[in-house]
């Protein structure tokens, strides 16, 4: 009776580190895939005043900063905002999680990036 408790807390034991390296490679894959999907959004940083500051942005000097956690990615109004961008002002808001990253566009595109008016947008 004895060797069969042992035995048990032995399988026991075995399907317990079985489990928690099945949730760890699953706790690392989500942290990966979230990772990609993050590096895809466009992220809220400070932008060169011009004019007021957008929406979600405050005045820092000659900039305008991001004013919290739910400010977008802001771009300096060339034309048309981009695809994916909204008009604040003098600037060109990421309107969504599913706006591209937008670059003004001087000449032809880089590379992994398309044409959007005036800018260019992140083709990832």
């Amino acid at each position: 009776m004895q060797i069969t408790a042992e035995l048990d807390a032995q399988h026991l034991e075995k399907l317990k580190e079985k489990s928690m390296k099945k949730s760890l490679i699953c706790f690392a894959s989500l942290l990966i895939i979230s990772g990609n999907l993050f590096a895809m959004l466009p992220v809220a940083q400070p932008v060169i005043k011009n004019g007021s500051c957008p929406s979600g942005y405050i005045s820092s000097g000659n900039y305008c900063v991001p004013s919290g956690d739910s400010s977008r990615f802001a771009i300096t109004k060339s034309g048309s905002c981009p695809s994916g961008y909204i008009s604040s002002g003098d600037y060109c808001l990421a309107s969504g999680d599913n706006s591209r990253q937008a670059i003004p566009k001087q000449g032809s595109c880089p590379s992994g990036y398309i044409s959007s008016g005036d800018y260019c947008l992140s083709s990832k």
